[in-house]
């Protein structure tokens, strides 16, 4: 069986027939291994860079290729690139030029529109790893059936597929779908779970951004100030008076309005008698600019890695964050519209959310009652593993293990055979 074009509107869109490689003079110079960057906004880098931090591409053996536009090459005049990356601007759509050895493995952490020209180079082998584990809609799309193969974190992503109707069983049982844990889930080291020696233990909250698209696509709490509401209240349960938010890289970049309403938040826990801190490094400039603007006196906070911040309690909306705070064993409740509620997750969402017709504080209380076992039932349907002997591994040794498993190339040397 050979890979078939995509046609009319169907979400199929299968990789062509793997070319052989081509020698090439210089093979042993060029990396056999890539990521793949094309976002509207550079600071996109800085949500990757966590991964090059733990392993899960490699700092030393795998270049950042930088997908250049005239939006990215005008905001590199007011921005610089990390300088331990290894960052290649590219320009090619479809890869020919690439820095890479043939038969080279190219990673994809954002599922960008120039992709689908990407993956047309069957020179490489296409892994699509996203850059996190989230139950956003933005998460099953069928654009992933471009990819040769698809890293998920875990059982939930594996359904979230299946019932979407994006792949079938039979994907998963010859192994397109590859499980990888918290591999590719952000570790967030300058924050930490409280323990009894912590003396000043906080509240942090991390909303997320508007997103694109409609209403239906916007699960940010800041709308209409829900989430900084839950959080006084929250404060208040635990009779603590630390603060500690954290917006999204992206927040307030396309509607104006969420700017204010985040403004307004932190105005409202300030005139409450809270110590408000903002982690400010990685927020959107639009968001910056206002906080720097219109609030007097602005804490900010360093995501310093050598003194982490105590959590006693996260709240955050649906998004990456949940897999974050499960993977670095934070306690968390999630800010969520009933109409938003995970299918798979009502059971555990109905002990550890905050839904718009609940109680803050009767929530908090009702999930830290249990939310050892809660979070441990959480993690159970989030994380899994292709091969059990991954789990507890490196990020590293991870990744190696999935490039050998993707030159192995299971599924479609299965497909080939039928």
């Amino acid at each position: 069986m050979t890979r078939k074009e995509p046609t009319g509107d169907s979400p199929e869109v299968a990789p062509l027939e793997r070319s052989a490689p081509i020698a090439s003079r210089d093979v042993e110079a060029v990396p056999d291994q890539a990521v793949y960057l094309d976002s509207p906004v550079l600071s996109a880098v800085n949500q990757i860079r966590p991964f090059f931090e733990s392993g899960a591409y490699g700092k030393s053996d795998t270049p950042l290729l930088l997908r250049h536009s005239a939006l990215i090459r005008m905001q590199r005049l007011f921005s610089r690139l990390p300088t331990d990356l290894d960052v290649r601007p590219v320009k090619g759509r479809n890869g020919s030029r690439f820095p890479l050895r043939p038969g080279g493995v190219l990673f994809y952490p954002f599922n960008s529109l120039s992709n689908l020209q990407t993956v047309a180079n069957r020179s490489f082998r296409h892994v699509l790893t996203l850059h996190g584990e989230s139950n956003k809609s933005a998460s099953m799309r069928p654009a992933s059936r471009m990819y040769d193969y698809v890293s998920i974190a875990g059982p939930l992503a594996r359904d979230r597929y299946l019932d979407a109707g994006i792949f079938t069983a039979s994907d998963v049982d010859q192994g397109r779908l590859v499980m990888m844990g918290d591999t590719f889930v952000q570790s967030m080291p300058w924050i930490k779970p409280t323990r009894i020696t912590d003396t000043a233990p906080v509240i942090f909250y991390s909303p997320t951004w508007e997103g694109y698209g409609s209403e239906a696509d916007n699960y940010s709490s800041v709308v209409g100030m829900r989430g900084f509401m839950a959080v006084l209240k929250a404060a208040r349960a635990l009779d603590l008076h630390r603060v500690v938010v954290k917006p999204h890289p992206y927040l307030g970049m396309l509607r104006p309005a969420m700017v204010r309403e985040f403004i307004s938040g932190i105005r409202l826990l300030r005139r409450s008698g809270l110590q408000v801190s903002v982690a400010m490094r990685h927020a959107s400039l639009q968001l910056k600019f206002g906080c720097h603007t219109q609030l007097s006196r602005l804490s900010t906070i360093e995501e310093d890695d050598s003194a982490p911040v105590a959590v006693a309690l996260a709240l955050c909306d649906i998004s990456g964050m949940e897999a974050i705070f499960l993977k670095q064993r934070i306690r968390h409740v999630v800010l969520v519209r009933e109409s938003d509620v995970p299918k798979g997750l009502e059971t555990i969402y109905n002990r550890k959310s905050i839904m718009s017709h609940q109680d803050p504080e009767t929530a908090v209380m009702d999930y830290l009652d249990g939310a050892e076992d809660i979070d441990a039932a959480h993690r159970k349907m989030v994380f899994g593993w292709q091969n059990p002997e991954l789990e507890g591994v490196s990020a590293s040794s991870a990744r190696r293990w999935l490039i050998d498993y993707v030159r192995r190339d299971p599924f479609w040397s299965q497909a080939k055979s039928i």
